[in-house]
């Protein structure tokens, strides 16, 4: 051990308690070097003259409503994909994710309007497609009807 490390160790010592290899590397330094032992032991002696520090009376609900938010925060690793997806930092996605099964439901639900319209049509068409040849036996009647003269005014209006 040479100087620096000496002093590092005397810098160290106020901030933390020194490992047991540290503690070993001082005793050795001070038994090789009493002038350094009388500084040391003016440290030794300020650092046990410090007062302790006061602990505050809720200091342990608070360090444990710490851990638990730390832990709320974080999702479990067991927890399922999908559950994870339910948590805020996904609302973009959660939104568009309604947004598309929205757009789906929608276009599904049209397409079966679309699809109910055409059979309706196709049922009007074959309705009008028996209801025909009642029409086209009379088709002589009505060419006929096509074909007379025009209506003479002056019988119709005798007639009415």
């Amino acid at each position: 051990m040479n100087q620096s490390e000496f002093d590092s160790l005397l810098q160290t010592a106020p901030e933390r308690d020194l490992t047991d290899g540290e503690l070993a590397r001082l005793e050795s330094w001070l038994a090789a070097n009493p002038a350094d032992q009388a500084e040391w032991e003016v440290l030794d002696h300020l650092l046990a003259a410090l007062p302790d520090t006061p602990v505050a009376t809720n200091f342990t609900s608070r360090v444990l409503d710490e851990v638990r938010s730390a832990e709320a925060s974080r999702p479990a690793l067991g927890q399922a994909w999908w559950l994870r997806l339910l948590a805020p930092q996904f609302r973009p996605i959660q939104i568009a994710a309604a947004a598309m099964l929205a757009m789906v439901i929608g276009g599904v639900g049209y397409q079966s309007h679309l699809n109910q319209s055409r059979a309706e049509m196709a049922a009007a068409v074959v309705s009008i497609a028996e209801f025909t040849p009642v029409f086209l036996a009379d088709i002589e009647a009505i060419e006929a009807v096509a074909q007379a003269a025009a209506i003479d005014e002056e019988l119709w209006a005798a007639l009415k």
